[in-house]
C-alpha cells in the first residue's frame, strides 16, 4: 500500500524515470530468462559427465573476464563502459543467434558450441545484470531510490516470471535460437532505456547538482579486483564462516544441478523439449519467490530472525537428498526439491546473505562481496562438481548421499553465522 501511495505522489518527469527504469530491468532480466534453459538444456546436450568441466571453465571464465573488466573499468568513461558492455553482449547473443542456425548437429563444431554458450551465459548474468543495477544505483538519488527501488525490483521479477513462462509454453513451437536473438534485441532495447534514464535523472535534479551528475558518468569505475577481499576475509573470523556459508551453499546447488541434469537428460529426447523443461521449473521458481518476498520473507525474518533465513533450507535440502535416494532419482522427486532449493535460496537466503554484509565497514562491503560473489561463489562450483562428478562415477547415490551430508553442514554453519551476525551488528 505504500508503494501504490509513493507512486500517486511522483511528478511528471518522475514517473517517466520509474516507467523507464521498470522496462530496462524487465527485459534485462527477461533476456536471461530466456538464455538460462537453452543453457542448461545445452550443457547437457553430449552427456552429464561434462558439467563438472563446464563448472570450472566457468570459474576460469569468470575470473579472466572480471580481470579484463577491471582493468577497462579503470580506463574508460563509466557511460561508455556501460553502453560498452551492453553493446558487447548483445552482438554476442546475435553471434550465437547465427552460429545455432549455420552449425548441425552432426558437426563436430556443434559440441564446441554448447559448451561456450554454457559458460559465456554464466558470465553474461554476472556482467550485464550487476552493470545494469550499478547504473540504477548511479543514477538515482538516496531518497528516490529508497522510494522506488522496491518497485523497480517487481520489474526484475516479473521481467524472470515472463521470460521463463515464454520459453517454458513455446519453447516446444519455436526453434530456441530464436529466444536467443530475442535476447540480444531485448539487450539493445535496453541501452535505449538506460540512456532515456540518465536523460531523465539528470533534468530531474536541481541545476547546481547536474554539473557534478555528468562528472560523475564521465569519470571511470573504481577497479573491481576480483582477489583484493581475500586478505580481509582471512583477517576476520566471521567472514571466513561467512565464506564457508557461501562454498556450501553453491555446493548444494551444484550436487542438486549435476543430479537433475542427468535425469532430465534421460526423460527428454530432444534439446527443444529439456529447454522447456527447464524453462517451466524456472517459471515456477521465480512466482513463488516473488510471492514469497512479497508476502513472506520478512514476516518469516521478524518472528523466527536471521538463522531462520540462513538454516531451513539446509535443513530441508538434506531431508531432501534422502527423498532422491529413496525414490531411485524419479523425475518428480528432482522437480520438488531442486525447486525447494531455488525458491528457498531466492525468498530466505539470498535477502538473509545480503543482511550478512551490513556490519562492514564501506571499504571491506566492497570488497569482500566482489570476492564473494566470484572468487568463492563460482569456485565453490568448480571444486563441488569435481568432487561430485568422483562420486557419482562411483554410485549415484553415494554422491547424493555426500550432498545431503553438505547440506547438513551448511544449515548449522547457517546458524553459526547468525549468531554471529546478531554479536558483530
Amino acid at each position: 500500500m505504500n508503494k501504490i501511495l509513493s507512486l500517486l505522489s511522483l511528478e511528471k518527469r518522475e514517473v517517466k524515470l520509474l516507467i523507464y527504469s521498470i522496462l530496462l530491468v524487465f527485459l534485462l532480466f527477461a533476456a536471461y530468462a530466456f538464455l538460462r534453459p537453452i543453457r542448461d538444456a545445452l550443457g547437457i546436450e553430449k552427456g552429464t559427465q561434462e558439467l563438472k568441466w563446464l563448472f570450472l571453465g566457468t570459474f576460469i571464465a569468470t575470473l579472466i573476464c572480471s580481470l579484463l573488466a577491471m582493468n577497462l573499468s579503470g580506463i574508460i568513461r563509466r557511460k561508455l563502459y556501460a553502453d560498452g558492455i551492453f553493446i558487447f553482449f548483445a552482438l554476442n547473443l546475435i553471434a550465437f543467434y547465427a552460429a545455432m542456425l549455420l552449425i548441425q548437429k552432426d558437426s563436430p563444431y556443434y559440441i564446441w558450441l554448447c559448451r561456450t554458450f554454457f559458460i559465456w551465459v554464466s558470465v553474461f548474468n554476472l556482467f550485464v545484470i550487476s552493470t545494469a543495477w550499478s547504473v540504477l544505483a548511479d543514477t538515482y538519488t538516496r531518497e528516490r531510490s529508497a522510494r522506488l527501488f522496491g518497485i523497480i525490483s517487481a520489474g526484475a521479477s516479473v521481467g524472470s516470471i515472463i521470460g521463463s513462462m515464454w520459453v517454458g509454453f513455446l519453447g516446444h513451437k519455436i526453434a530456441t535460437q530464436h529466444f536467443i536473438l530475442l535476447s540480444g534485441l531485448f539487450l539493445f532495447a535496453s541501452l535505449i532505456l538506460k540512456n532515456l534514464m540518465i536523460k531523465e535523472s539528470y533534468q530531474l535534479l536541481p541545476e547546481n547538482q547536474q554539473s557534478q551528475f555528468l562528472q560523475k558518468f564521465n569519470t571511470p569505475l573504481p577497479a573491481k579486483n576480483p582477489f583484493t577481499g581475500i586478505k580481509i576475509v582471512f583477517q576476520s573470523n566471521y567472514l571466513m564462516l561467512l565464506a564457508l556459508f557461501i562454498i556450501l551453499l553453491t555446493s548444494v546447488s551444484t550436487f542438486l544441478y549435476m543430479e537433475q541434469a542427468r535425469i532430465v537428460k534421460t526423460a527428454f529426447e530432444n534439446r527443444e523439449a529439456r529447454t522447456a523443461f527447464f524453462a517451466k521449473i524456472d517459471f515456477v521458481v521465480q512466482t513463488a519467490s516473488f510471492i514469497i518476498q512479497i508476502f513472506l520473507t520478512a514476516k518469516i525474518a521478524k518472528h523466527f530472525g536471521s538463522k531462520s533465513l540462513l538454516s531451513l533450507l539446509g535443513f530441508v535440502l538434506a531431508f531432501g537428498f534422502i527423498v532422491l535416494i529413496v525414490s531411485n532419482h524419479a523425475l518428480w522427486a528432482i522437480i520438488v526439491v531442486y525447486s525447494l532449493r531455488r525458491v528457498g535460496e531466492y525468498a530466505l537466503v539470498k535477502p538473509a546473505r545480503e543482511m550478512l554484509f551490513v556490519p562492514l565497514d564501506g571499504e571491506s562491503k566492497y570488497k569482500v562481496k566482489n570476492f564473494t560473489d566470484t572468487v568463492v561463489y563460482r569456485g565453490g562450483d568448480a571444486l563441488s562438481s569435481q568432487l561430485e562428478g568422483l562420486l557419482a562415477d562411483k554410485n549415484a547415490h553415494y554422491a547424493l548421499l555426500a550432498g545431503g551430508l553438505l547440506a547438513l553442514l551448511w544449515g548449522f554453519v547457517g546458524l553459526n553465522l547468525s549468531r554471529k551476525y546478531e554479536t558483530t551488528k
